[in-house]
């Protein structure tokens, strides 16, 4: 499978990253976030980062794509995680 371009946004990156592992997942059933994350030259955290990303991406697009960066990104997800455990607790 082609590797993800590099000159994405953060946004298109991180989907980019996720929908790769899951192809090499389904072409190897051993693959793991290691070997996608040595195969594109990044860092375990980095992949695993794109991962939330992505998954959040799919009932939150709109507010993720408001966020200028992918910091501002990961501290929105932060706070909607907080929201979730607040709601649970009450």
């Amino acid at each position: 499978m082609k590797l993800p371009p590099i000159k994405l946004n953060w946004l298109d990156r991180a989907v980019q990253v996720h929908n790769y592992h899951v192809a090499q997942c389904r072409d190897e059933s051993a693959w793991t976030l290691e070997k996608t994350a040595k195969s594109l030259n990044r860092s375990v955290g980095s992949v695993s980062q794109d991962f939330m990303i992505a998954s959040w991406c799919k009932t939150h697009e709109k507010q993720l794509k408001r966020c200028r960066s992918m910091k501002d990104a990961l501290e929105f997800i932060k706070d909607k995680k907080r929201e979730m455990f607040r709601e649970i607790e009450l």
